[in-house]
């Protein structure tokens, strides 16, 4: 598109993330956190813009179009709400524009640079669909059937020669509802990101499934057995309590993932977490606390949802009252689009794909439908030139 339309490309880098330190080194202590939040950011976007176009005697009467995916997604939207003077038009694929703590009822099942919080009553009943459209009901219902096969050994305080089979630490209490939780919030992350990622992972995962043992409860814990066999070979045991998920997001843990920091924006403006009876809400409402102290409570998130919903009118908003300017993208896959815009004339989704798919260019090897959309959104963008 930039080439056809004689653009220069510009990649800009989110606060807090990258090489984007705002405090160097420290950046991540809790003090210095308190510059990272969505307003923040747009404001540096806006700030990029104007700096661009003074520098740069040729571009001072350019068009701006912003693309973004996932989060970026979300940015690219809520900025023409902000600065509507400084961008023409806006692409945003797979986009997340409601703001909700508890997701429990309310969608399917959940950037690139996200880590993501799934449950398996949710989880499971969304992803049913998703893999019966890629690869059958068979691999689906042996999934959910190992997935009740594990939480019933929770119950029944049977999991120990399960977790002695997946290598996990011997300091994982099973008992302890934090570790519990910690646990199945783990195992959802990993169907949830192979789900989320490409909608070719989906069948690859079935095929390996249903080709392991005959029951579905051995299938799948043969399944499990080879995702933890890494750390096994390698001497180390598969750590699944709490402390360690804690660990991940630690002012001294490794923030090249931008996991400390993702995290802190979803505790104080987004939410975004799943939950079910095997991982509450308070689950989530207490990793915040732990991570970045006793003033993080759920008040205060609360505080925070409502401030980007009302600054940002949520989804399901009529676009020829606001967001004109933007066309969003959606894979029908994508467990992001429950909290995108996805009807009227500027939403497309996409039968078939999943998150950010779209974001490339035209391929032959792309189906019809893949290709048409592209060319949708670009005679989208083009007339905002």
């Amino acid at each position: 598109m930039a080439v056809e339309n004689s653009g220069i490309l510009f990649y800009t880098e989110h606060r807090y993330y990258g090489q984007s330190l705002p405090h160097g080194n420290k950046s991540w202590q809790l003090q210095n956190l308190k510059q990272l939040n969505l307003h923040q950011a747009l404001a540096d976007l806006a700030h990029f813009i104007r700096h661009q176009r003074s520098e740069h005697p040729d571009l001072r009467d350019s068009k701006v179009i912003l693309v973004g995916g996932s989060y970026s997604g979300s940015l690219v939207s809520w900025i023409t709400q902000l600065y509507p003077d400084l961008i023409a038009a806006s692409w945003a694929s797979s986009a997340p524009l409601l703001a909700k703590a508890d997701f429990h009822g309310d969608i399917n099942f959940p950037l690139r640079f996200f880590l993501l919080f799934f449950s398996f009553s949710e989880y499971m009943e969304g992803v049913s669909s998703s893999i019966q459209l890629s690869y059958g009901e068979n691999c689906s219902l042996r999934i959910q059937r190992g997935l009740e096969y594990l939480e019933t050994l929770f119950e029944n305080n049977k999991i120990e020669t399960l977790l002695h089979k997946f290598n996990g630490c011997k300091d994982y209490n099973p008992s302890d509802p934090l570790d519990r939780a910690a646990f199945f919030n783990g195992l959802g992350n990993y169907f949830a990101l192979v789900v989320q990622s490409y909608s070719a992972y989906i069948p690859r995962l079935c095929e390996i499934l249903m080709s392991l043992d005959a029951t579905d409860e051995g299938a799948f814990v043969g399944f499990l057995e080879l995702l933890y066999s890494e750390g096994r070979r390698s001497g180390d045991c598969q750590d699944f309590g709490y402390s360690s998920m804690l660990q991940i997001f630690g002012e001294h843990s490794d923030q090249s993932s931008g996991h400390r920091a993702w995290f802190y924006q979803t505790c104080n403006e987004f939410g975004w977490y799943t939950t079910s009876p095997q991982v509450p809400l308070s689950y989530f409402e207490k990793l915040c606390r732990d991570a970045f102290g006793e003033e993080q409570t759920p008040q205060k998130l609360a505080r925070g949802i409502e401030r980007t919903n009302k600054d940002f009118g949520g989804h399901g908003f009529n676009q020829s009252e606001r967001y004109a300017q933007v066309i969003f993208t959606h894979g029908q896959l994508d467990p992001w689009r429950a909290l995108g815009q996805q009807t009227g004339g500027q939403a497309i989704v996409l039968a078939g794909y999943s998150h950010c798919e779209d974001l490339s260019s035209i391929r032959i090897a792309e189906s019809v439908q893949m290709n048409l959309a592209k060319l949708r959104v670009m005679s989208f963008l083009r007339g905002h030139i």
